[in-house]
């Protein structure tokens, strides 16, 4: 049975029109924990702990929909200092941590940052929840997170003169970093053609579906997706995905559990030569990070390299995976090669399951060579037609002249003795047969 104090909000992706994962928010306006914390007197500490609490509480009343990407707020509070309750969550699936504006304190980049980065390392996906307000852009290029998300009035205002610019702004950091924006509370048809004319990815709100007490999956397709924003006149309809899904491109990947040395990676990758890197997974075998096999030898057999690193664990010279969905189309993929730090531009593509499970990894020369020189399907073989033998010309011979003519043919049974074929009259009133006679004229 679902904990009655939460409702399951449905999230949509725009680019392809389908479910894309569900949000646990409160159901009534008093759950939430800001609310519940604001007349207490309570300090950082304290809130950050019932936040984490209430965040567990959320995943596990959810867990009656395996499989669905779920989405859930923790405080910025909750990511200093109380992280350690959120582990639980790991258990069973891994949830999209949407890390919202501290509710007590101040929450600095300088300490926001490093912490976000050890959630990612646990497992954790992370979102951040009122960027544009809360979270600067520059935040956003520093975290580098799986979604942006933008609060309703925001949302509302991405076409204005003023909270607009604030919203492009966001928008085109997170475009240049590979990070698609969410919009929240959509409400109207001409809003969601206008925001995601603008770029964003994402969408929900009472226009699609609105919150529900159950976390199944939303029952809303694709065509309807679509004819809902046909129906804005000039409202651009995103295209269904073209190409091959990228899984048939996929390779073996070498995998390490998270928790490995430096050194034990670095063994690794002498046994597999061809590798370029090595992807970390946890517990599940999602990818937490990857090693890049160029940089991390580099450090490794830097001065002192293999003395500082060896005993350490490798994550802490790992980047976060380059990660993509098997289902995603080629130009989908090769999009996301390009996004992101050029010092990363080579780094492998980790394709992931739906459940973001490691199913292998994809070169970006791969891509490339796919993307340039497609596989074209075989043309059908036409059978030869058969040959027809050469038939000799033989030379003609000299002209022979006429004989006299020969016996007359034997007439049928049926005619009598001395009357033509026809009954015309006797042969003999008839004149010879023979060439036509050439008379003058």
């Amino acid at each position: 049975m679902t904990d009655q104090r939460f409702a399951y909000e449905p999230v949509h992706d725009l680019r392809t029109g389908r479910f894309a994962g569900v949000e646990v928010v409160p159901r009534r306006p008093y759950d939430a924990v800001a609310v519940q914390a604001a007349d207490r007197g309570w300090g950082a500490r304290q809130v950050a702990e019932l936040d984490a609490g209430t965040a567990v509480s959320a995943v596990v009343s959810a867990r009656a929909a395996p499989g669905t990407n779920l989405q859930v707020d923790v405080a910025a509070d909750t990511v200093l200092y109380a992280r350690e309750r959120l582990r639980p969550m790991l258990g069973t699936v891994a949830p999209l941590l949407e890390v919202g504006p501290p509710i007590t304190a101040a929450a600095p980049a300088a300490h926001l940052v490093p912490a976000l980065a050890e959630l990612r390392r646990w497992g954790f996906r992370i979102g951040l929840d009122g960027a544009g307000r809360a979270f600067g852009p520059e935040l956003v290029a520093a975290v580098r997170p799986d979604v942006v998300k933008l609060e309703p009035d925001l949302a509302d205002g991405v076409l204005d003169a003023g909270s607009g610019a604030a919203v492009r702004a966001v928008l085109e950091v997170a475009r240049s970093v590979g990070t698609p924006v969410a919009a929240t509370g959509v409400r109207d048809p001409e809003r969601l053609a206008g925001l995601y004319a603008s770029g964003v990815a994402l969408a929900q709100g009472p226009l699609l579906g609105g919150a529900r007490a159950t976390p199944d999956p939303d029952p809303a397709t694709l065509p309807e997706l679509l004819t809902l924003l046909r129906s804005t006149p000039g409202a651009p309809v995103p295209a269904a995905p073209a190409g091959p899904p990228v899984r048939g491109l996929a390779g073996p990947a070498v995998t390490l559990t998270a928790d490995v040395t430096a050194d034990t990676a670095r063994e690794a990758m002498r046994e597999h030569p061809d590798s370029a890197g090595v992807v970390l997974v946890d517990a599940a075998h999602r990818p937490v990070g990857y090693l890049d096999r160029s940089r991390f030898l580099l450090t490794m057999t830097g001065r002192f390299g293999h003395a500082l690193w060896a005993d350490k664990p490798a994550s802490s010279l790992a980047d976060p995976p380059r990660t993509v969905d098997e289902r995603a189309p080629l130009p989908r993929a090769l999009e996301l090669s390009l996004a992101g730090e050029p010092s990363r531009a080579y780094d492998d593509l980790v394709v992931v399951t739906p459940d973001g499970v490691c199913r292998g990894v994809v070169t970006v020369a791969e891509l490339w060579r796919r993307t340039i020189r497609p596989t074209a399907p075989a043309a059908p073989t036409v059978p030869a037609a058969p040959t027809v033998p050469t038939v000799p010309t033989v030379p003609a011979g000299p002209t022979v002249p006429a004989g006299p003519a020969g016996p007359p043919a034997p007439r049928p049974p049926s005619v009598a003795a001395g009357q033509s074929p026809d009954g015309s009259g006797p042969v003999a009133d008839r004149p010879p047969a023979g060439p036509p006679s050439r008379t003058a004229v």
